[in-house]
């Protein structure tokens, strides 16, 4: 099962919250929820499932809503980024950037477009700066030595 952390200004601790309603944990991988931003109107979180490629709208109290994408997906999802009522998706192994234009409280979105780079090399989460999105690459596919090297990608925002 996963867990959600809540704050509250009653009560500063972290609490475990499970994650209930639609969201299921997969037992066959060990990448579930992944990414996390809050949603357009602040109410909740959206968390990404990566190896499903479901959103989800998740209550501060844990229960997952599966947002409704029609018949899309963003599989291999990894960092999140909200921007106004669009939400970016880091699709690390497809080296792909999903722009999904949410509604108001995050339950439904729409995909406007997928955005690659030959630059990225299996990118894991996104920040912006200036009118940049920059996306680290965590290189899965490459071993890891004492002189493999690694970068963010500076992209234009899409």
């Amino acid at each position: 099962m996963g867990y959600a952390l809540a704050d509250s200004p009653f009560r500063p601790e972290r609490v475990r919250v499970p994650i209930t309603g639609d969201f299921v944990q997969s037992q066959d991988t060990n990448v579930n929820a992944n990414g996390i931003a809050e949603t357009p109107d602040g109410r909740a979180l959206i968390v990404v499932q990566s190896n499903t490629g479901l959103l989800f709208r998740v209550t501060y109290g844990g229960v997952a809503t599966k947002i409704d994408l029609g018949a899309e997906s963003v599989p291999a999802g990894d960092g999140l980024w909200l921007r106004g009522r669009t939400l970016y998706v880091v699709q690390n192994r497809l080296n792909l950037l999903a722009k999904i234009e949410l509604n108001r409280d995050g339950g439904a979105g729409t995909l406007v477009s997928r955005t690659g780079s030959p630059a990225f090399d299996v990118p894991t989460t996104i920040a912006e700066y200036g009118k940049r999105f920059y996306l680290p690459n965590a290189r899965f596919s490459t071993p890891s030595t004492p002189d493999t090297t690694y970068n963010a990608v500076a992209v234009p925002i899409p």
